[in-house]
């Protein structure tokens, strides 16, 4: 029978949230990467940026972007952890190009400056940051 519910079948609230919180003690890598641990799962969590902790498990995407030879603009569901689409970044874009190229794809996918659920990120390719140094 489906009456009795498991009580040790909890859902964190993460998962609720989708937003990991950091606990306890924390490392940082060379490459600025801070690892933690989240305080309602317990799972190991990471972040780049200092704002938005990750699980450290499975494939870091950022990271992979980083490696990359071209860079390119995302547009990502922060709810879903997913990204909607790609554009490439045209080469030797200066800053004016790029903040032209941002605006053009949020009204294509009609996000608001506030909006916490879409973000367009700027995700440059190691080849790119060393041809502009």
């Amino acid at each position: 029978m489906l009456s009795k519910i498991n009580p040790s079948a909890v859902v964190a609230q993460c998962w609720y949230l989708r937003r990991h919180v950091p606990e306890g003690r924390r490392r940082r890598e060379e490459n600025g990467v801070v690892h933690c641990t989240c305080r309602y799962c317990q799972r190991p969590i990471r972040s780049r940026d200092g704002g938005r902790w990750d699980l450290s498990e499975g494939f870091d995407l950022d990271a992979l972007s980083d490696k990359g030879s071209h860079s390119h603009f995302c547009v990502v569901d922060t709810l879903d952890e997913m990204v909607i689409a790609r554009y490439p970044v045209p080469s030797g874009a200066d800053e004016e190009t790029i903040a032209e190229r941002i605006a053009e794809i949020r009204e294509k996918h009609g996000i608001e400056e506030d909006d916490g659920v879409l973000q367009v990120r700027l995700v440059q390719g190691r080849a790119a940051l060393q041809s502009v140094h």
